[in-house]
């Protein structure tokens, strides 16, 4: 008889479960037509890919019938502690010295965004991470900055500079002649505070254009 993921996650540690058999630990129970794992199977068609899952809603997880608020709250207060330990464990690893790291450290969090959302990171001359916030969300085209609260943080730490990132919803990193626009602006500012604009990212679905670079990064 095979092990039921409970058991089998006592057996032999997490690593050894399907996606569909963590899902089925998170929701405990099935309901009086249909077991667990075939409900936790309802929850993955909810998207194509895993990495999608962290895009799920509350009203998207209750249109599984089966699915109850208290079964949805505990899969996004699972999803958002695992995005916790992501940032943190990332931050601590290692500086953020090249695009690379960069786009490393927010692609989860931002290529599959809805709305466009403008991050700053706050570094100091070694790249360690003093401040992440989000500024700005906009609308699922467009994001109106106020630069002056680009360099709040910056200014308040001492900085060295900051990396302006935003999202293109549509998955398309190529800028704008809006986006150059910001660059030029928050560049010219920049100067004036003597906080370096280190770089100005865009990331879309599976690529991302530095500023700094000025190219286009397909992963």
């Amino acid at each position: 008889m095979q092990d039921l993921p409970r058991e089998k996650l006592i057996k032999y540690g997490a690593f050894a479960l399907d996606n569909h058999e963590l899902i089925a630990i998170l929701l405990r129970t099935g309901t009086k037509n249909e077991n667990v794992l075939d409900l936790s199977l309802k929850v993955m068609n909810l998207f194509r890919h895993i990495s999608y899952i962290k895009t799920l809603k509350l009203e998207d997880l209750m249109t599984v019938k089966g699915i109850n608020e208290a079964k949805a709250t505990t899969i996004l207060a699972a999803l958002e502690l695992g995005r916790r330990i992501h940032e943190k464990s990332h931050n601590k690893a290692k500086p953020m010295t090249t695009t690379e790291d960069i786009y490393e450290f927010l692609k989860d969090e931002m290529e599959l965004l809805e709305q466009e959302h403008l991050i700053v990171l706050t570094l100091d001359i070694k790249g360690s991470v003093l401040k992440k916030e989000t500024v700005y969300i906009g609308t699922t085209t467009s994001i109106t900055v106020s630069v002056k609260d680009l360099f709040k943080s910056a200014i308040k730490f001492g900085a060295y500079g900051i990396v302006m990132i935003h999202n293109h919803p549509t998955g398309d990193a190529r800028p704008s002649i809006q986006d150059d626009l910001l660059t030029e602006k928050v560049k010219k500012a920049s100067e004036l505070l003597s906080v370096e604009l280190i770089d100005h990212m865009i990331i879309g679905k599976f690529e991302y254009y530095s500023y700094k670079g000025r190219n286009l990064v397909k992963v």
